[in-house]
């Protein structure tokens, strides 16, 4: 019977994959092949499958809103440890929902006549924090530099401690011509190999997404039927 199940998922998710995988890339001058598409609306049922994914995305993200409450409601009521903190998350999230219901049913204007006040609460409470956890990750990294050459000094470390300095010290705003030359230094750093890191981690992400929407439609890929 479980065996049975697996095949009957496996040909659902292969089905569906590859209709959607044909309706997203099959196009209109392909002769043959679009109008085959065309008698059997693929493109139709490529859209209603993406549409379905998007509900389900948000459905998710609903339930995984209503647990985070219940589970530091269940927290505050218990009285656990942390729960005025829990107390402060639930204020802040019923706040920022009750908001936005008010701004979708027009019963708040905008201020400013532009800009809602759901920006401006995420302009004044969501930037300055992300400020300051920007300005954490600098100490650590500092603090990290200083740990790796008190404990060894290797061309590794002494490498990490360089460009650190120079990323640091490249970004003050300061006169004189050592800080103009930090600066162009960083933003070499920054435009090539910063750049093409980002660029290989992409490429992997993209690999890895091929490699394993072939799996799911080879049904090489078990973790639909778990």
């Amino acid at each position: 019977m479980r065996r049975a199940i697996a095949l009957l998922a496996s040909v659902i998710v292969i089905t569906f994959g590859f209709l959607t995988l044909t309706g997203l890339i099959v196009g209109e001058d392909l002769g043959f092949l679009s109008a085959l598409a065309g008698a059997f609306r693929v493109a139709e049922l490529t859209s209603v499958f993406l549409e379905l994914v998007v509900v389900t995305v948000g459905v998710t993200i609903v339930i995984g809103i209503l647990n985070l409450l219940m589970v530091h409601g269940g927290r505050v009521v218990r009285a656990r440890r942390g729960w005025p903190y829990s107390i402060l998350l639930l204020i802040s999230a019923l706040a920022v929902i009750a908001l936005t219901i008010a701004e979708r049913l027009a019963l708040l204007p905008a201020v400013d006549g532009e800009r809602p006040a759901s920006m401006i609460l995420l302009e004044t409470v969501q930037v300055p924090v992300e400020s300051a956890l920007a300005a954490l990750l600098l100490f650590s990294l500092v603090y990290g530099a200083y740990r790796l050459m008190h404990r060894r000094v290797t061309w590794t470390n002494l490498l990490f401690t360089l460009v650190l300095l120079v990323a640091l010290l490249g970004a003050l705003p300061l006169p004189g011509a050592g800080i103009s030359l930090l600066a162009s230094v960083r933003d070499w750093l920054m435009a090539v190999p910063v750049s093409a890191g980002a660029r290989g981690l992409l490429l992997g992400i993209a690999l890895a997404t091929v490699v394993t929407g072939v799996r799911v439609l080879l049904g090489q890929d078990r973790s639909y039927r778990d």
